[in-house]
């Protein structure tokens, strides 16, 4: 059977969505990227914010008018989503055939074979106590690059975040485990590594050994093939100097973090339980910026977040400004059934959240114009990773995360090979990219 997978969300998302394809492409069945072509389709859902909870539904029953056409048999839904609601989405969408939880998503081809016997099953358990995110996998990432997930789950517990409740406290991997996967990864010919979990600054705290993530860290920088590691999702609250240390001097681990740093108002940062104030947010930054070469950072801020004044957002507001952070990604505050935050008093009008996040984005395309506009005539190590045309190449500096940050565009008359690195010289900016030559 022709089993094709749709998935939505985040990079963490995309990992299970890809242990899922390892499995049914070790079994009798056969995974295809058309789903025009697919007899059962796996939609893997997001479940952290309304908007993705609407687009995984949407999803779902565009799924649901495939099957009427008759081109379609069955319908999967996987994920947070289908966690979550797993019980309320049978009842509501006829569509579905069948759903599997985060906990349970390795018995994909179990729940195959019961839809095909004409059940209509619901594998769903508790979030697992160990880390269970591990598995040969079918990667869906461009050439030269792949994500490597480190933690599942999480106990900051932060006012405003469901995923506590969906995917479950703090797990870690086995580090041994992580080592082996680099290892087997560097052989399919990846050369960047994007480090992956709830909070990576957290790695190890769960497990009896003594690990952490410098540990982790420095093992993955002695795997030969690896050229790039990059961190994503560090908790500012737990970046200590241990981590700091380990990234200024690893030349492998890229000197680019994405820390959410969500607010900067001490009043706001208290409410959502963030662990830190503004203080605390300053002196990091600068300790990183003078610890750490050519420093990139990423940050994820948050609009609209109950009883947030128009003081706490001009904080919010100068702090941006004034850190001029490389990428800023900004969402408007969105409340989460059985999450503290929900239930807090001073709601804040959607129109108001939205105009907030407008106004943030705004000031933040110019900041993030003035630093790629910094980084022309610089000749940079790009990764290709896709062809445009017979002289169009795409491609990612260190200064560019896959899919959130913006791409660089390589002429050449060259032929390049998808996968490796080439000496670029940046010559133009265009949006949110940069534009570059081949060096000869």
């Amino acid at each position: 059977m022709n089993i094709g997978f749709i998935s939505l969300g985040c990079a963490k998302n995309q990992v299970d969505t890809e242990i899922m394809m390892g499995l049914v492409k070790n079994s009798e069945h056969k995974v295809v990227n058309n789903i025009d072509k697919a007899d059962l389709v796996v939609v893997n859902t997001c479940g952290f914010i309304n908007e993705a909870k609407e687009e995984a539904i949407d999803t779902i029953i565009d799924m649901g008018r495939l099957k009427e056409n008759g081109s379609l048999r069955y319908i999967i839904a996987a994920g947070c989503l289908a966690q979550r609601y797993g019980d309320e989405l049978m009842s509501e969408l006829p569509e579905l055939d069948g759903i599997t939880g985060i906990g349970t998503y390795h018995g994909i081809l179990e729940l195959i074979d019961k839809i095909v016997k004409g059940e209509r099953p619901s594998q769903l358990s508790i979030p697992p106590e160990t880390f269970i995110e591990k598995g040969e996998r079918v990667l869906s990432t461009p050439p030269g690059s792949a994500y490597l997930k480190i933690t599942e789950g999480c106990n900051n517990h932060c006012a405003y975040c469901a995923i506590p409740l969906i995917r479950g406290q703090l797990r870690s991997a086995d580090q041994i485990d992580l080592v082996k996967e680099a290892k087997s990864l560097a052989k399919r010919g990846i050369k960047e590594l994007v480090i992956l979990g709830q909070d990576t600054a957290m790695y190890g705290k769960d497990l009896e050994v003594k690990c952490d993530l410098p540990n982790v860290l420095k093992d993955l920088s002695r795997v030969e093939g690896i050229e790039w590691i990059r961190l994503m999702y560090l908790h500012p609250a737990h970046i200590n100097e241990q981590i700091i240390d380990i990234i200024a001097q690893e030349n492998k681990i890229i000197p680019y973090l994405d820390i959410p740093v969500q607010h900067a108002s001490a009043k706001v940062l208290k409410r959502m339980n963030r662990g830190h104030d503004l203080d605390y947010l300053n002196s990091l930054m600068h300790k990183l910026r003078t610890s750490i070469q050519g420093l990139v950072l990423r940050t994820t801020v948050m609009t609209g977040f109950p009883g947030e004044s128009k003081d706490d957002f001009q904080i919010l507001l100068d702090f941006v400004k004034d850190s001029k952070f490389d990428w800023l990604g900004c969402f408007a505050y969105s409340p989460e059934e059985d999450t503290p935050a929900a239930l807090f008093e001073n709601q804040i009008p959607d129109e108001i959240k939205e105009m907030r996040m407008n106004q943030i984005l705004r000031i933040q395309k110019k900041i993030t114009r003035q630093k790629n506009i910094s980084r022309l005539e610089q000749i940079q190590k790009i990764l290709i990773t896709g062809q445009k045309s017979r002289n169009l190449y795409t491609g990612r500096g260190y200064f560019q995360a896959p899919d959130v940050d913006g791409i660089t565009i390589v002429k050449t008359q060259k032929k390049l090979v998808k996968g490796e690195f080439a000496e670029v010289k940046l010559k133009g900016i265009r949006l949110y990219d940069m534009i570059g030559e081949i060096v000869e």
